[in-house]
């Protein structure tokens, strides 16, 4: 072989040595190049999977935290059912009844007889209470000519109509005035109640001597509460006695009586509250006969009592019982609508309480009571009768007041609410039971 060939044959082996050198490199970069492309697929993927892990978390926590949300806000919810289902607002009223001068006063140019107007400044206080009581002091009667004022009292339908259509749940007739319309007259309120469409309950009077023995305790239940009523009178006025065979038309106070039926109440009711009509009339201190019944209430333990009669208001507070707790008292709310003069007798209270019960024990605390100043407005000639709170009235209608035809005492804004003023503290108390 020639140096020539030598030489190119050397040249020819240089040259696939340089080649196969070459495809090495290049597979080595394709290699990479695809190494990186998966590496960086990977970082892709893991990329993506990382996001949508995080928004799956990202949903996750966003429905727990909804979840929890909703069911913390459930919780609260049915915290506040059953706090409100276990707390009771009770109003009260004292006396209701209408004198001539009321009667006329609805009587409409039309022919029609209406006494709404009456009440509107104190309706939404009615209506808004869980439990409302106001003293039918007289009889309802169904005939217009059967209507009386002082001293045989017969009030129109229309009157009773009125206390209905504000809410009244209870009401009570147990009064001095319960017979002046004889039986009859027992018998037509007791219908007139009865007709309403949700009748209310209804104490202290009766239609037969078996409804006597059922239902002179009664046991109204609202809301978590049962509470035993019971409705007495002291007297009977002289010229309307009650004959000895219907003596089961009113409940009348008898210590033995009572004592049986606060004995019932107790075993059958959370709260056992006893309205009395009792007292001397038009003052404002507490006569001892009363003071002796009340001890005697408190001693059968019985848990409120709420007093009617003096047609002008009285202290309330608590009486200590001798099972270490008290009893509340309001010894009279005075009038609530009347065709009365006095001055004592047209400023008048609303007895407001607030029952707290405890769901898982049953104890039950009295939170809050108070007597809210209530005045009885008329105008010249004994006109345009309305009920007004104190906090809504003016100086203007303290100025137009009829009463200024009736006495030179003074009567205005300053002179009320000193009026009111030993009346006005708000009580506050333990355990009921």
């Amino acid at each position: 072989m020639t140096e020539e060939e030598k030489r190119r044959q050397e040249e020819a082996r240089r040259r696939r040595i340089r080649k196969a050198k070459r495809r090495k490199k290049l597979i080595w970069r394709r290699r990479i190049l695809i190494g990186c492309m998966v590496l960086v697929l990977l970082l892709i993927f893991g990329l993506i999977f990382s996001i949508r892990s995080c928004q799956q978390r990202a949903v996750e926590t966003k429905a727990e935290a909804k979840a929890k949300k909703e069911a913390l806000a459930k919780e609260r919810e049915e915290e506040k059912r059953i706090q409100e289902e276990h707390t009771l607002h009770m109003v009260a009223v004292g006396d209701h009844f209408y004198h001539s001068t009321v009667i006329e006063d609805g009587q409409q140019e039309s022919g029609e007889w209406n006494y709404d107007y009456i009440y509107q400044h104190v309706k939404e206080q009615i209506e808004t209470a869980d439990l409302a009581v106001v003293n039918q002091e007289t009889p309802i009667v169904s005939s217009h000519d059967d209507t009386s004022g002082y001293p045989t009292f017969g009030m129109p339908k229309e009157g009773g109509q009125a206390l209905a259509d504000l809410g009244f749940d209870v009401i009570t007739m147990a009064t001095n005035h319960s017979y002046d319309k004889g039986k009859e007259g027992i018998l037509e309120s007791l219908a007139f109640w009865n007709s309403q469409e949700a009748p209310p309950t209804v104490l202290g009077i009766h239609g037969s001597a078996e409804d006597q023995q059922a239902d002179r305790v009664q046991i109204v239940e609202k809301k978590a509460f049962k509470i035993a009523m019971m409705n007495y009178t002291t007297l009977i006025n002289v010229g309307t006695p009650i004959p000895a065979e219907e003596s089961y038309v009113v409940d009348l106070y008898d210590e033995e009586t009572v004592k049986e039926d606060v004995e019932k109440a107790k075993a059958e009711a959370d709260l056992v509250i006893v309205f009395l009509h009792t007292g001397v009339e038009d003052e404002n201190e507490t006569d001892e006969a009363t003071k002796e019944r009340i001890a005697y209430l408190a001693e059968l333990g019985v848990d409120v009592v709420i007093g009617t009669h003096p047609h002008v208001i009285r202290p309330f507070g608590t009486v200590d019982r001798p099972d270490g707790k008290q009893m509340l008292v309001y010894y009279s709310l005075g009038n609530f609508v009347s065709g009365q003069q006095e001055i004592s007798q047209l400023l008048e209270g609303m007895a407001d309480i607030t029952f707290v019960k405890n769901p898982d024990t049953g104890e039950i605390v009295i939170e809050t009571c108070s007597m809210e100043p209530l005045i009885m407005h008329y105008e010249s000639g004994q006109q345009g009768y309305a009920v007004y709170p104190l906090e809504q009235y003016t100086e203007e209608l303290a100025a137009k007041h009829g009463v200024h035809q009736k006495t030179e005492e003074t009567f205005d804004l300053e002179s009320i609410q000193a009026y009111f003023e030993p009346y006005l503290k708000e009580q506050q108390f333990g355990t009921i039971e």
